[in-house]
């Protein structure tokens, strides 16, 4: 019975889904702007070209929200660089940054004395410099591999030839080294510490987890680590028990190291927050004691980790709950896999995370292959279209199964047999919704092409920029922390090289005319908050919802061509036709839209559209445009209020414009 309810509500939603598309194709009008049935109508399993899932709800965001939610990665190294945090920290505040996220690994803390941190000077510059600009700390709890919890390292020189395939070595001594957590490392040309590890001792013989990938010449100096911790086991195993104590006291060192260099430890709240674990696909081999071996020494889930190491944590903040007020806890072994929902996290848990990097595809030729295509009429197909895609909204589409909408979407989705969705999560009978945080993303410029001028690699990442942020802070996002505050004008970074520059000299102060420091991102980002804090309620709670209810256009243009049946149409832009309400306060709009085009590389001329919208108020609307790349707003817009229906001519182009309604 509920397999045969599955797939006639799947039915339902394909029908609705045929209606839509047909109607819209047929007018060069899209009259069902939202409908449920563009997520509802692709399960989890199967992909498209054509559903917009996106466009399955739409919602009214206060704009103190969109605020709010402006980050950036804070990896910056302050002793190898030389530049100064404290100018950084004033650059990204005078331009908008609310939140910034920095990493604190396992291997920070000190081997001998697990109360102390390493390093801990560079630390403590970088929090207190953005503490001093009121940036939220969002701190990285991690393990990487490379150095995943504290160890000691040293070297040890061969006494004997060693072939590949060897699982024993001999060595001209074996003082220091300590069975099953010493271990060679960085063997297969990877940041691995102890990745071979020691078994056995026998004199100066030693036995080894793994055989050699490679031969190794007599007198060669080996890298040797010696881990505190043994990589995480099975639950039922004294490893697990004694790694995770070990876990749980880092969790507790470094939360106190924060809240003493924040000065915070009397405040009811710490001023800083908490992500647990990186990315499961860089760097994540110790949690996985196997992975050390030859051989699986044990047979056991290995991924229950993910949800363990989770629990592990928050039992250990609610044994200590006053050294966490107000410190909010977040779960970043989501960022880049499916599975963690919503529905499994403890109630300490406030945020699932994600990574939604996304480099160029070329279609056909990398279409997805690990689902089940569909056409834009829900039935299986063959056929793909011919394109490429470079966007910052791939993962909020159904080019790929896994859509980061299956969780941040407000209504529920069940696959792998857990629920997934914002609001999935029941505790003592009622929903307690959990959030996503974005706490890494930003395209690369130079890895799309190795020719592009710093000019154009800066104007793209503004472009980007600008709909990472309108974009998922409209759709159920709650911060998007961009990656990385330097890393090259033509890299990844946020700040310009001119400005690091700048920074890196002894005793400058901030410069009293930035203008030709501001990279295009910054600059962008905060035109538009400046439109956000223009008259802006702080505490509106009464949100009125908008509805889109119809676009209309007359140019027919489309971003691929299909093979001109109905189940392969052409994608047109007017079914990319992006509409992001927030809302200032009672009578103020600010509406970021745009055309989600599939390459923003590919400037797109400006397009005419008539907007059809209910849910504004009063006898008359002040209605302006404004252009935050160009810092300009366009001429006059057309408006014409019909009873309930207010209808506007407006152009659109591949970045956010902002409409700005105000009820008068």
């Amino acid at each position: 019975m509920i397999k045969y309810k599955r797939y006639l509500s799947l039915s339902i939603a394909i029908l609705a889904l045929v209606s839509c598309i047909n109607i819209s194709s047929a007018k060069n009008l899209v009259d069902k702007y939202i409908d449920p049935a563009y997520y509802e109508s692709i399960p989890f399993g199967e992909h498209s070209h054509w559903v917009q899932p996106w466009r399955a709800y739409q919602e009214t965001i206060p704009a103190h929200q969109f605020i709010d939610g402006i980050g950036v990665v804070f990896n910056m190294n302050v002793k190898k660089t030389n530049v100064n945090p404290n100018l950084i920290t004033e650059m990204l505040a005078r331009y908008g940054v609310k939140q910034a996220r920095i990493e604190i690994n396992w291997n920070q803390i000190n081997y001998e004395d697990e109360t102390q941190i390493n390093y801990a000077d560079e630390i403590r510059t970088k929090l207190l410099a953005l503490q001093k600009q009121n940036i939220r700390p969002l701190v990285l709890l991690n393990a990487s591999q490379g150095g995943p919890c504290p160890m000691l390292t040293f070297r040890k020189t061969l006494s004997r030839n060693a072939n590949a395939g060897d699982t024993k070595i001999r060595l001209e001594d074996t003082r220091g080294i300590e069975a099953n957590y010493s271990g060679l490392s960085n063997m297969t040309k990877k940041a691995w510490a102890a990745e071979i590890l020691i078994t056995e001792i026998d004199g100066n013989w030693v036995t080894l987890s793994k055989p050699l990938p490679d031969s190794i010449d007599i007198n060669t100096k080996v890298n040797i680590a010696t881990l505190k911790y043994r990589p995480f086991s099975p639950p039922d195993t004294a490893d697990y028990q004694k790694t995770v104590a070990g876990w749980q006291n880092y969790v507790g060192t470094v939360t106190r190291f924060v809240t003493e260099t924040l000065g915070t430890t009397n405040n009811s709240d710490r001023g800083f927050d908490l992500e647990i674990w990186n990315e499961l696909s860089f760097a994540s081999d110790f949690l996985y004691i196997n992975k050390y071996y030859d051989k699986e020494i044990y047979k056991y889930k290995k991924n229950s980790i993910w949800q363990n190491l989770v629990t592990e944590t928050i039992n250990y903040v609610e044994a200590h709950s006053q050294d966490f007020q107000g410190i909010e806890i977040s779960n970043g072994f989501s960022n880049t896999t499916p599975w963690p929902a919503s529905s499994q996290m403890p109630p300490r848990i406030v945020a699932l995370n994600k990574h939604p990097y996304r480099s160029r595809k070329y279609f056909p030729q990398q279409e997805y292959k690990g689902s089940q295509a569909l056409d834009a009429l829900g039935n299986e197909t063959q056929f793909t279209p011919t394109y490429s895609i470079w966007f910052p909204e791939y993962f909020a589409t159904f080019l790929q199964t896994e859509t980061i909408l299956r969780d941040i979407a407000p209504f529920p989705s069940e696959f792998g047999g857990v629920v997934h969705g914002r609001n999935a999560r029941v505790v003592d009978g009622e929903v307690l919704p959990m959030t996503t945080w974005i706490t890494e993303v930003n395209i690369h410029p130079q890895e799309d092409d190795a020719d592009v001028t710093e000019a154009e690699a800066l104007a793209l990442k503004a472009k980007a920029a600008m709909r990472y942020f309108c974009f998922y802070l409209n759709k159920g996002v709650e911060r998007v922390y961009l990656y990385n505050t330097l890393g090259g004008n033509k890299g990844y970074g946020i700040v310009q090289d001119n400005f690091a520059q700048y920074a890196s000299q002894a005793g400058q102060q901030y410069p009293q005319q930035d203008q030709e420091y501001v990279s295009p991102t910054l600059l962008t980002t905060s035109r538009i908050l400046a439109q956000m804090k223009d008259g802006l309620d702080p505490n509106l709670s009464n949100l009125r919802q908008l509805e889109v209810i119809s676009i209309q256009e007359q140019h027919n243009n489309y971003q691929f061509e299909g093979d001109g049946s109905k189940a392969h149409p052409n994608l047109y832009n007017r079914e990319l036709f992006t509409f992001l309400p927030y809302q200032v306060n009672e009578n103020k709009f600010v509406i970021p839209y745009y055309i989600m085009t599939r390459d923003i590389k590919q400037d797109l001329p400006p397009e005419n559209y008539q907007l059809s919208l209910r849910g504004f108020q009063g006898d008359k609307l002040q209605v302006k445009i404004y252009d935050p790349l160009q810092d300009r707003y366009l001429p006059e817009v057309s408006v014409e209020q019909k009873q309930e229906k207010t209808v506007i001519d407006l152009e659109a182009t591949d970045y956010p414009y902002l409409l700005i309604v105000e009820e008068q």
